[in-house]
């Protein structure tokens, strides 16, 4: 049954106004670290100053989280219905637009999200967590990028490179287009497994054209996530178990406990629901529901580690 053009716009709207609401808190919390940092140089607080030293990597942070709820917008229908900005790039260009948005989301801004998070809870572990860490902040950038690089060569080769290795008959524009993949030919799998996008068509004058290209959550490029997330929540909790037993303040172990929880719970609840996304089609109410969904868990996320990774602690030590 196709989705009804009030509840697409209806999830559409309410996707816009959460990552406008997301921007402006990253735009607020990357103010208050620039604030904090001036603060620490101006009042000459040489001990804040190395607290602080990690400064960076909390913009990277935030920037990861702002990059992604913009990258969100790419594969929303609203935009690719008529008079809006996606609609007005064409069917090859919105092909394109959902390639780079599973390649973006799924291959880098989320892994490299959580694994930001990971490294700023394990420099607040260390043996000596105020000492100078004048490249501790290069080394957390080599070291997000460098863990990242497998997920995202994989993702790469499951969206870009497998259908130019093995072939993908396309025919654009019409009815019979083909969204699969490489492995779809090769290893006859069924096409959700590689598909990217979905033609949708609409009748016009007696003649059925397509519209606009839907994107989609190709199975194996959520296997991929999976998998990262399965070994990215053990090693979370393992940190997050080091870092309450050290911690004595109880406000303090309720911070570690609601970070880890969040972490734990919703990663996986989001590549759960990437997963039961192949279950219908793009334009069924179960599709844009669970692809919402989806969006929610990452967006609590976000929000959740912004507020304990990057506010509290400069709030604790702002009070001091």
């Amino acid at each position: 049954m196709p989705l009804p053009n009030s509840a697409v716009d209806a999830l559409g709207f309410a996707t816009l106004l959460l990552v406008l609401v997301l921007l402006i808190l990253g735009v607020l919390c990357a103010a208050y670290v620039l604030h904090f940092r001036s603060k620490i140089h101006h009042d000459n607080l040489l001990a804040l100053r190395h607290f602080n030293s990690l400064w960076i990597v909390r913009l990277i942070l935030i920037l990861f989280a702002v990059l992604w709820g913009l990258g969100e917008l790419l594969r929303l229908p609203l935009l690719r219905k008529k008079g809006w900005f996606l609609h007005r790039l064409g069917f090859r260009w919105q092909v394109t637009s959902c390639k780079i948005y599973i390649l973006s989301s799924l291959g880098i801004l989320e892994p490299c999200f959580f694994l930001t998070a990971l490294f700023l809870v394990q420099g607040s572990i260390r043996s000596a967590p105020f000492t100078p860490r004048k490249r501790w902040n290069g080394r957390v950038i080599v070291s997000v990028l460098g863990f990242c690089a497998p997920v995202f060569l994989a993702q790469v080769f499951l969206v870009v490179v497998s259908p130019i290795v093995w072939g993908r008959r396309e025919e654009e524009g019409s009815a019979s287009y083909r969204a699969g993949g490489g492995f779809v030919d090769r290893f006859k799998l069924p096409h959700y497994f590689t598909r990217v996008f979905q033609a949708m068509e609409v009748e016009e004058r007696e003649k059925v054209v397509v519209a606009a290209a839907v994107c989609t959550y190709p199975l194996l490029s959520t296997v991929v996530l999976g998998m990262f997330g399965c070994v990215y929540v053990i090693y979370f909790l393992y940190l997050g178990w080091k870092m309450a037993a050290l911690v004595i303040n109880r406000r303090l172990q309720l911070r570690v406990y609601a970070l880890v929880i969040a972490v734990a719970l919703l990663l996986p609840i989001h590549v759960v629901f990437l997963g039961l996304s192949v279950l219908s089609r793009p334009s069924e109410p179960l599709f844009e529901a669970v692809g919402f969904l989806g969006f929610l868990t990452v967006l609590l996320c976000t929000t959740v580690g912004e507020g304990i990774l990057v506010v509290r602690p400069i709030a604790d030590a702002l009070a001091i």
